[in-house]
């Protein structure tokens, strides 16, 4: 049987005790959707588990808060939320239920590439002012930034200094957790950069516009976005709209979201020759915590190659 000192067992146990101080020491940490979830728990492995906000399950667009999420905001140290242009009721709800809490809105963050949100319809399906693919003031970006693994490395490290502020007896901790996440990142962009090669420039329509950080950094060319940013529900003149431009161009895949339904795709694909899929930029399918956002980035780009190959 091994056998130890006394002075082994004790700093053995003075570590135990060190590691659960730091854990119940640690700050209450909110995260408002699953991808950003995910970018949070990798920081915080080995000190705490951040709290979820917004089930993956459904769209952060319009979403109302539980009596128990509200209790999870009111709790709060920290909250990492992307910002209003995703969430618009979330602002108000960090001002009364969070007003303790330090709020970190990652559209602000410096360094973050920012690509225009695309047209949006009105209420009577006329289209709004587009913005071209360039960067923008956030309040006109597309929020759907973590697409882009370079931008969730920028994150990564964001999110590591703000939780090395609150929490400095942690700081190392997070910071060597936040500099092997960026290792993770390069990785994970180099594989799917190589996968998504071969649909490169291919012309497809995506429910709505909330892909463009992913097919900016991948070299995708689609044609449309059924609806815009938000995932308001289109309107007949856009759909006809839509159904021309296949008509024009050599469209090969229309992707639906579990999270809105599939009758507007099923409309478009009715009579073209369109093969239909469905994309997850939430991670829906995916369970919460560090894994998910490997998995999500992956998931997109084997449901962009499968549905874009060749017959």
């Amino acid at each position: 049987m091994k056998r130890f000192s006394v002075s082994a067992v004790a700093g053995m146990l003075f570590s135990a005790a060190a590691a659960n101080q730091a854990h119940a020491e640690a700050p209450f940490v909110v995260a408002d959707v699953a991808p950003i979830h995910s970018l949070v728990a990798q920081v915080m492995a080995g000190v705490g588990e951040p709290h979820l906000l917004i089930p993956a399950k459904v769209s952060p667009h319009g979403y109302s808060l539980k009596v128990s999420q509200a209790r999870v905001l009111n709790d709060a140290d920290l909250v990492f939320w992307v910002g209003e242009t995703l969430t618009p009721w979330l602002e108000k709800a960090l001002e009364t239920l969070a007003d303790d809490a330090k709020a970190i809105e990652l559209l602000n963050v410096e360094e973050i590439t920012l690509l225009g949100a695309d047209e949006e319809e009105d209420e009577d399906g006329h289209e709004e002012e587009s913005h071209d693919e360039d960067e923008h003031h956030h309040g006109d970006a597309d929020p759907h930034i973590w697409l882009d693994p370079a931008n969730a490395t920028v994150l990564i490290t964001a999110i590591a200094e703000a939780l090395a502020e609150a929490d400095a007896e942690n700081a190392e901790v997070y910071r060597r957790n936040a500099e092997a996440a960026r290792g993770g990142l390069a990785a994970l962009s180099t594989e799917v950069g190589a996968q998504m090669e071969s649909s490169s420039g291919l012309q497809y329509v995506v429910f709505h516009d909330g892909y463009r950080y992913f097919e900016h950094r991948f070299g995708l060319g689609r044609a449309i976005a059924i609806t815009g940013g938000h995932a308001a529900k289109p309107g007949a003149r856009r759909l006809s709209e839509v159904r021309q431009i296949m008509r024009d161009t050599p469209t090969r895949c229309v992707f639906a979201e579990r999270q809105f339904g599939s009758k507007s795709v099923d409309a478009i694909v009715r009579g073209s020759e369109a093969r239909k899929a469905e994309l997850d930029p939430m991670g829906e399918s995916l369970a919460p915590g560090p894994d998910l956002y490997a998995g999500l980035i992956r998931a997109l780009a084997n449901s962009f190659s499968a549905c874009l190959k060749p017959e």
